[in-house]
Order: C-alpha cells, then sequence, then structure tokens
C-alpha cells in the first residue's frame, strides 16, 4: 500500500535538483504572486489595511520589486543566450511595458474629465512639465532636488501608484547596461548586481527617511529577485547556493533586529520593506519544487489569470476607487446587502483590468524568445 500511494506523488512533486542540475527560468509560481500583489494593492487603495504597522500597498509593491528582479535577470540571460543586442533588449522592454502605460495616462486624463463634467471639480494639471514628466515616466525627476519622505508623496505624480514605475523603468535601464558590459567584458551579471545591492543597502541606511528618486533606493528589493534567479537558474555549485540562501537568512535577521530596536515608525518602514523582501526572496526559493503541482492545480489557474493582468490592474485601478464606490453604493440600494460592498468594488476594479489589458495591454505583448538553455532537467510527468 505505501508504494502504491508514493507513486503519483513522486509523480505530482519533483524532487530537489541535484548540483547537477538547474531549474528552468519559467517559474509559474511568480505570475500567481504577482496577481495577488496587485488584488494587494488595489485592497489597499479600496481601504482594506490589516493593521496599523503594516502597510499593505507598500509590501505589495516590494513583492513587485522582488518578482520584476527575477523575471527581468531572466530576460537578460535569454537575451544574451539568443544573441539579443542591449538595443533589442531594451526595445523589447519600452514596447512591453511604455505603451499600456501610455494608454493608462490617457485613461487617467479621460476620466478626470468625465468628473470635472459631473461637477466633481478639476483635477487635471495645468502644468506642460508635469504632463511631460508623466508622459515619458520620469516623475523621479522631480525627488531629485525636492526629495520626500515616501516617493509616492511626489507631486508630480499624477496617479499615486505609478511611483514604483518610475524605479522599474530605471532598473530596466541598468540591467540593460548591465547587460552590455556583461557581452562586452565575458562577465557574469551577478556579481555587478550584487555590488549595486551593496551600495543600495549603504545608502538605504545612511538615508533611511528621504527619497531622492533613484533605482539604488529600491535595488536591495530588485536585486534580490535577480539573485534568487541566478541561485535557481544558474548557479549549478551547491556551496553557492547555499552561500545565497545563507545570506539572504542573515540579511533576514539583520532586518528583523533593526526593525525591533528602532523607535519610530517612520525609520521602521525602511527594515518592513527588507523584511518582506527578504521573506519573499527566501519562500521563492523554498516553494520552486512545487510549481508543477500548482501550476496544474485550479487554484494555480485561477491566480495566474490575476497574474496575466496583473499589470493593467495596477495601471487603472487607482482610476476607478469613485466609479467603483459609486457603482456599489447603487447596487447595495437596490438591494445587496452593505457588507458586498467591498467586494463589488474589487470585481468592478477587476473587470475594468481584465478590459484595458485585453484592448490595451495584449497587444503588446512580447513574443517568448527561444528556450536555449544548456539545463538539462528531469521531465515532469
Amino acid at each position: 500500500m505505501a508504494t502504491v500511494l508514493s507513486v503519483p506523488w513522486q509523480k505530482r512533486v519533483r524532487p530537489w535538483p541535484s548540483s547537477e542540475e538547474l531549474w528552468e527560468p519559467r517559474y509559474a509560481m511568480v505570475d500567481a504572486w504577482r496577481g495577488l500583489a496587485a488584488l494587494g494593492v488595489v485592497a489597499y487603495h479600496l481601504g482594506f489595511e490589516p493593521g496599523s504597522d503594516f502597510d499593505l500597498g507598500q509590501a505589495c509593491v516590494m513583492v513587485f520589486f522582488v518578482i520584476s528582479g527575477y523575471c527581468i535577470a531572466a530576460s537578460t540571460e535569454s537575451c544574451k543566450r539568443n544573441k539579443v543586442s542591449p538595443r533589442g533588449y531594451m526595445w523589447r522592454r519600452v514596447r512591453r511595458i511604455y505603451p499600456p502605460y501610455f494608454l493608462a495616462i490617457c485613461f487617467f486624463a479621460a476620466t478626470r474629465l468625465v468628473k470635472m463634467r459631473m461637477g466633481m471639480g478639476e483635477q487635471l494639471s495645468t502644468s506642460l512639465v508635469a504632463w511631460i514628466q508623466n508622459f515619458t515616466m520620469t516623475q523621479w525627476f522631480s525627488l531629485v532636488f525636492h526629495p520626500a519622505a515616501h516617493p509616492f508623496d511626489n507631486s508630480t505624480l499624477f496617479v499615486a501608484s505609478f511611483w514604483s514605475l518610475n524605479y522599474e523603468e530605471q532598473f530596466y535601464l541598468v540591467m540593460g547596461l548591465l547587460m552590455f558590459g556583461a557581452i562586452r567584458l565575458r562577465r557574469n551579471m551577478l556579481p555587478a548586481v550584487v555590488a549595486i545591492m551593496f551600495l543600495g543597502f549603504v545608502w538605504n541606511l545612511t538615508h533611511p527617511l528621504v527619497s531622492h528618486g533613484f533605482f539604488w533606493e529600491y535595488w536591495v528589493a530588485f536585486g534580490l529577485g535577480a539573485v534568487v534567479f541566478y541561485r535557481l537558474c544558474k548557479i549549478r555549485e551547491r556551496n553557492g547556493r547555499v552561500a545565497i540562501d545563507l545570506a539572504i537568512v542573515m540579511f533576514l535577521v539583520f532586518a528583523l533586529w533593526r526593525y525591533l530596536s528602532s523607535t519610530t515608525f517612520r525609520s521602521r518602514w525602511l527594515y518592513t520593506d527588507w523584511i518582506v523582501t527578504a521573506v519573499f526572496a527566501l519562500v521563492l526559493i523554498c516553494l520552486r519544487s512545487w510549481d508543477t503541482m500548482f501550476k496544474n492545480s485550479r487554484l494555480g489557474v485561477a491566480l495566474g489569470a490575476f497574474g496575466l493582468i496583473s499589470y493593467s490592474l495596477y495601471l487603472t485601478h487607482q482610476c476607478n476607487l469613485k466609479a467603483s464606490s459609486m457603482v456599489a453604493s447603487k447596487l447595495i440600494r437596490w438591494g445587496l446587502p452593505q457588507f458586498s460592498e467591498f467586494p463589488i468594488r474589487m470585481v468592478f476594479c477587476c473587470a475594468v483590468g481584465a478590459v484595458f489589458w485585453y484592448f490595451c495591454e495584449r497587444p503588446f505583448l512580447n513574443k517568448p524568445l527561444p528556450n536555449r538553455s544548456p539545463a538539462k532537467l528531469k521531465a515532469a510527468a
């Protein structure tokens, strides 16, 4: 009986690769985490707060940064493998990210015009510079000489949640430059990623209460995602993998210690970010062997669908807060219970995000590059 029960389990969950094997870069569970993070940001902006000392929206953005680190590291390595030039890499990034963003700014302007026609006040900026900055995703320039406590305090932003895209834009550019250097010098990109992580770590420690808009302010989170990619998909030596695991654990312990020893909430904000990113990086490492089983489950399919529209949901949800409230209020007046307000608003935002994805994001999705990885993994049955 024991033998009969063990066979299907072994078919569903693949054992951890040996030192001679590597995981494939495609990590389906990352899509699910991206979807959950997007839903968390929406829930936060709809007023859901699990605790006074925990900022759900900020935590979810940190998860996004780690995921971006993993995905962009995988993308740059794929471009190197397929002999895609740094210019080609940047074009793929711009084509993937900017057109939906541009259309989201147009969507924001359209919703503000509708609100103005409904007598809800003038909410469109009259500054030409602000419009240029928002259309070019360079709002962070305003923080260079006028820093703020947090990047979302930047008054130039038309949509506050777009602050994270300013950093993503810089992450992509820096990774493109690192890719160019790695090709020219025939070197691995990981040491450069880690070196910038160290510089960002020192900057964060010495400037914990101010944001100038530069990429290194959140490179620690992004770099952790990239390190996870290299740990799972590129590093064959067991000692190298163990060293990365121990380094992340030590970073987590340090963040916990600084968090518990800090006396002010503002200074604890940084260490909360570090705790979230370190824990999430370890979760990605620990759950990698469960990916195939999760991907084939109903939960995996459902969350993967949210991951598919996560970017569109992130781009559009903050423009729909008032509209979602109006729809929910009307449905409640028609007889739905009061406790249904939050679910109705969530469904409304997700529906708008899905429509936006279909018409404004889906046409700009890049075709995947061929997988020419030398890694030979055991096929999951």
